[in-house]
């Protein structure tokens, strides 16, 4: 009888202290971790735009303008037109970079980056988005992850503000930056407008 009290004892001391251990912190969701996403601000200080593998002989031109002709909300977008497309490798983006030192993401965390885009006469390969980053200089800055919606999601043709989404399961640890970037891809002609991007940190 008495080794069954000291039993009860023992277990009941056990759930108390269970009852008493606080919870570990969970990481909070951020909603938003892009700056001037919706691009009522002058866009240029936090986005760049850039072409990848210009041609010198026949380059695609591109025009990239901070319009008010159409938007989501409120009032501003980024527009982007490309009229002849000679050269099948050069293309366009949009990108803005993000350094863990100032924007810490966890690893392990999912990112879901959302943008809404008009389209108006898009052919050719379209529209992409697209997630990344890199190691830091222990690594030689090198590539840590890449992810788009290339050959998955199809954005071409003539239609009204759109939002597409494009996820990443697992953020690597010991990362110094990574970007998200909008592609107006090689081969495409046509008329984007861009508004909205956000980032998703859970």
């Amino acid at each position: 009888m008495k080794t069954y009290s000291v039993l009860i004892a023992l277990f009941t001391t056990v759930v108390l202290l269970s009852a008493c251990k606080k919870e570990e912190p969970q990481s909070q969701p951020i909603a938003n971790v892009l700056t001037n996403g919706d691009f009522e601000a002058t866009p240029y200080q936090d986005w760049t735009t850039n072409l990848g593998k210009t041609s010198t002989t026949k380059p695609n031109t591109y025009s990239v303008s901070y319009s008010t002709e159409a938007a989501s909300s409120p009032s501003h977008s980024i527009k982007v037109i490309c009229s002849a497309a000679p050269d099948d490798t050069t293309y366009q983006f949009m990108q803005q970079v993000l350094y863990m030192g100032t924007t810490p993401i966890p690893a392990g965390a999912k990112l879901t980056m959302k943008v809404k885009i008009k389209t108006v006469n898009v052919q050719g390969n379209g529209i992409s988005l697209a997630l990344g980053g890199n190691l830091g200089a222990s690594a030689n800055y090198a590539p840590a992850f890449y992810t788009s919606t290339e050959g998955k999601t199809s954005i071409v043709g003539t239609q009204e503000f759109t939002e597409y989404s494009l996820t990443f399961d697992s953020f690597p640890a010991n990362m110094y930056s990574m970007y998200v970037l909008l592609f107006f891809l090689p081969k495409t002609t046509g008329t984007a407008y861009y508004d909205d991007v956000s980032l998703r940190v859970n």
